[in-house]
């Protein structure tokens, strides 16, 4: 295979001989591929479906996670955790609404295991305290929405600042937590807590 132009204008460029196992070919595309051996994706390439790095891949990636939230009229409460990996920065997390909840009481908090509302208090989901197109996001203070926790203030603090948590740093595993909670029916609402973090690749300094 020598270089074929993807989709997006990218390019497959294999730097070592590989295999090409497991494959059904339709039309010069290949489902249910195993490819091994080295390899590097070009500008503007594109990968489908769940793909698994390995080696020093995921180096100096950022990575998005998203957790939906739906309103159901049976459960009062809605948990969702992001795990940042050891070693990664957490660069921002996020909340919004896409529909209003419906039970009155509906809300959430944004915290970890050290502080429930360390990130985000109480923010209604049901009335003006985060509307339709309004969000709430940590490395932003004009979108903080006047419930920013304990990890956020002005002086520029953001995070824990433990043994866990150094400036958005995570020597150890560290997971951002959202809890959704109601008493009251409803079935409407809709709404999502997405986390970005970032893995480094590892650059030695010069010593002089």
């Amino acid at each position: 295979m020598a270089n074929p132009q993807g989709a997006l204008g990218g390019t497959y460029n294999p730097l070592t001989d590989y295999d090409r196992t497991g494959a059904t070919d339709t039309g010069g595309t290949y489902a249910s591929a195993t490819f091994s051996g080295t390899t590097t994706l070009g500008s503007g390439g594109a990968f489908a479906g769940t793909q698994t790095f390995t080696g020093n891949g995921i180096s100096g990636l950022c990575v998005a996670k998203i957790v939906p939230f739906v309103e159901v009229a049976t459960l009062t409460t809605h948990t969702g955790t992001v795990v940042v990996p050891a070693g990664a920065v957490l660069l921002d997390i996020y909340f919004w609404s896409t529909v209003l909840w419906t039970a009155s009481d509906a809300a959430v908090v944004i915290g970890d295991a050290n502080s429930a509302n360390g990130w985000f208090t109480t923010a209604q989901l049901d009335t003006t305290d985060l509307v339709v197109g309004e969000r709430l996001q940590a490395s932003n203070a004009n979108n903080w929405g006047g419930v920013n926790g304990a990890y956020l203030t002005t002086a520029g603090r953001f995070g824990q600042q433990s043994a866990n948590m150094i400036g958005g740093y995570c020597p150890t595993a560290y997971s951002v937590i959202a809890v959704c909670s109601k008493t009251g029916a409803g079935s409407a609402g809709r709404s999502f807590l997405m986390v970005t973090y970032a893995v480094g690749e590892s650059v030695a300094p010069v010593v002089a």
